[in-house]
């Protein structure tokens, strides 16, 4: 007993000590990629579609091995790699994938050339193909002294007149963007370095490209509760009609019809909440994630233009909202179909009871109707029985006068009648009373 105490005691020692090796190294599981200003960056997002984390992570295996560099590790979520003068960062995500590229230096101009156009052709066109959010990053160090913060050349690079920005990271970094697609259909950002150091520059980065990735997943909610709340305008008036019937109609045919009626209006809101649950409540940690990076961002106004974070959520916190009231009403008509469909089962209940009711007495008239008889039958039987038993006696009587006894057949008939009908009826009570009592 003690030595297989001992062995099993011995093998979870290994196992608590792999756990908890697994949750300290989550701490340094994800590793920023940073190079000194300037250099250029592309990050790419691709949905999985039906890949499984497996496939993935095999295609960034594959990749590595095609240029001679290490692997990422079974099970792993992250890898960094350098291929030629590219910096790469293969992340997984919950239901994407996305590719972070760093190149040293700047096209001349800026987003003249971006840093994925230094990866070989097969694999530009494979990451272009699958993009779900795509952003082009200039990390710029110098924007001449008549345009510090780099607003004016921002504008000319981002090809807009209206862009959003702010002093971040303590004011060691100017960032713009327009938040327009180009025509590759990358979003593009300008970030200028006012003397932020390279590890703060790569955390920097790293938040801009969070918001951007997840401001867009938690957006793939927003078609879901339009289409909810498209639905859910059908099935209210439905569910309205079915009332106002029941209201008035108190008949069985009505009942059956709005009990069909109400399972499948019933019907289509469960669809509806368990298809889009998982979206909403992946949209509101998605949000969730954009709002706190929005936070560690840490900007500050510059002069009079509107901040890159304020334009980013004066967006998303709307489309977060409707997802909020599509799965608030969506749970708010279930209860209404819950509760119809209590006061319709509630009516179908007094119904049945009312009918049980009036079967019973039913049951009750037709069992006093059958004692009525069985009684009426009793007595006939009762009489019957005496007639064929004073019949008998007489007939031995007559017999006896033949043979010369010197009986009177009739008067002894007359005598016998009545003690013969006392016999039977005593005798047919007697059986009643006995399977009476069988019967309790």
């Amino acid at each position: 007993m003690d030595k297989a105490s001992n062995t099993q005691t011995s093998a979870a020692v290994p196992a608590q000590r792999n756990e908890r090796i697994e949750l300290t190294n989550e701490w340094h599981a994800r590793p920023n990629i940073s190079l000194p200003a300037p250099f250029r960056c592309t990050h790419l997002v691709a949905l999985r579609n039906g890949k499984s984390p497996e496939q993935c992570r095999q295609e960034m295996a594959d990749f590595c091995s095609e240029h001679g560099q290490s692997q990422p590790a079974a099970g792993s979520r992250y890898h960094l790699v350098e291929v030629g003068s590219c910096l790469i960062k293969w992340e997984s995500h919950t239901e994407a994938t996305s590719h972070t590229v760093l190149v040293p230096g700047n096209g001349k101009p800026p987003f003249s050339e971006s840093a994925i156009d230094f990866l070989d052709q097969e694999k530009r066109q494979h990451l272009i193909d699958g993009m779900f959010v795509g952003v082009q990053v200039e990390v710029l160090n110098d924007t001449g002294e008549e345009d510090p913060q780099g607003y004016k050349l921002a504008q000319s690079l981002l090809g807009a007149s209206a862009i959003y920005g702010g002093w971040m990271a303590g004011r060691s970094a100017a960032v713009w963007s327009s938040f327009r697609l180009d025509a590759r259909g990358f979003v593009r950002v300008v970030i200028v370095d006012l003397g932020i150091n390279e590890e703060r520059l790569a955390r920097l980065l790293q938040r801009l490209l969070d918001m951007e990735t997840y401001r867009m997943l938690a957006m793939k909610a927003l078609p879901s509760a339009r289409q909810v709340m498209s639905t859910l305008q059908e099935l209210e008036p439905q569910l309205d009609a079915v009332m106002r019937s029941l209201a008035t109609h108190h008949d069985e045919e009505a009942q059956e019809q709005a009990l069909r009626q109400m399972t499948g209006i019933a019907a289509r809101v469960e669809q509806l909440a368990s298809s889009h649950a998982s979206r909403f409540a992946g949209a509101r940690a998605y949000a969730s994630i954009v709002e706190r990076r929005a936070d560690e961002v840490t900007e500050e106004a510059l002069a009079n233009h509107q901040r890159y974070t304020s334009f980013l959520l004066r967006a998303l916190q709307p489309a977060m909202r409707t997802c909020d009231a599509a799965e608030r009403r969506t749970h708010e008509v279930a209860e209404r179909v819950s509760r119809a469909a209590n006061l319709l089962r509630t009516m179908v209940d007094m119904e049945q009871t009312r009918q049980s009711h009036g079967i019973l007495e039913s049951m009750a008239e037709r069992a006093k109707l059958q004692l009525r008889l069985q009684q009426a039958v009793e007595g006939f039987s009762i009489f019957a029985i005496s007639y064929y038993a004073v019949g008998m006696i007489k007939y031995m009587l007559d017999a006896a006068g033949v043979a010369g006894l010197g009986v009177s057949s009739t008067l002894l008939t007359g005598i016998a009648a009545p003690l013969v009908f006392a016999l039977v009826w005593f005798s047919v009570r007697a059986v009643r009373r006995r399977l009476v009592e069988r019967g309790e």
